[in-house]
């Protein structure tokens, strides 16, 4: 989480707040409104924060049904924050990762803590089930996110829907080379290359207790493999089956 889009919080309210615990001066009546229509999963920038993504942008992106996309926009937008226009050159870059959601913009009539867009992403793009969610509070607001093995598990599952060499796929691309980077090897400036090998010992040993623990699902397992092998530096994130290959 970009998957994970690309979205993340404000610089500002990155800074002001702990990693796991995300709140603002007063609770955004737009984010409690729509949690009384259905359950919202944290998704681009709130998942980068949890999972150590330092990725500093400016929207707030949520999971919602499919089918009650729409009405949840127009709920938006009934309460002033409006669906913003989408510049073609945005379009190219992001492509359906983009396309697919409603995209809307903060007002000067709206408390959403700094953030610029609150963007609504059908939950079937990553397909994460309630089992491989955990409840959470965000922004003072009751909400889902997926723990982190179904993160990783979220992103192979949508590059398999893209081809190599679109848009989409080099987004998920570097999604996942973040997350590895950062969430799994911990990545810092002036480490040795002693330092990077124990860090690669910690991050497949951490990767091998996902799957001890039963967490990929029934025929998803190829992915700690596929994770291990990019953390030693086997393989790379472009590797990763895709639409036509699997």
């Amino acid at each position: 989480m970009d998957v994970l889009l690309n979205t993340s919080l404000s610089a500002l309210l990155y800074s002001a707040v702990a990693k796991e615990s995300i709140s603002c001066t007063q609770p955004p009546d737009a984010l409690q409104t729509l949690n009384k229509h259905t359950p919202l999963i944290v998704w681009g920038s709130l998942l980068d924060q949890h999972l150590g993504i330092p990725r500093i942008q400016r929207s707030l992106t949520l999971l919602v049904p499919d089918a009650e996309l729409d009405a949840l926009s127009a709920t938006l937008t009934s309460l002033g924050l409006p669906l913003a226009t989408l510049p073609n050159f945005l379009l190219r870059s992001q492509g359906d990762l983009l396309r697919c959601g409603r995209l809307h913009d903060a007002t000067q009539h709206t408390d959403l803590g700094g953030i610029e867009h609150l963007h609504l992403v059908p939950k079937s793009l990553p397909a994460y089930i309630q089992e491989e969610l955990e409840q959470t509070s965000f922004l003072r607001t009751s909400m889902y996110v997926p723990r982190t093995s179904a993160v990783y598990a979220g992103i192979f599952r949508m590059m398999l829907k893209y081809r190599l060499h679109c848009v989409e796929r080099y987004r998920l691309e570097s999604d996942l080379e973040l997350l590895v980077g950062y969430n799994l090897l911990r990545q810092e400036k002036g480490e040795t290359y002693d330092d990077m090998d124990k860090r690669r010992e910690h991050a497949v040993e951490r990767i091998r207790s996902w799957g001890r623990n039963g967490e990929w699902r029934k025929e998803e397992e190829w992915v700690e493999d596929l994770l291990v092998a990019i953390v030693k530096g086997e393989q790379s994130e472009s590797d990763a089956p895709s639409l036509g290959t699997a």
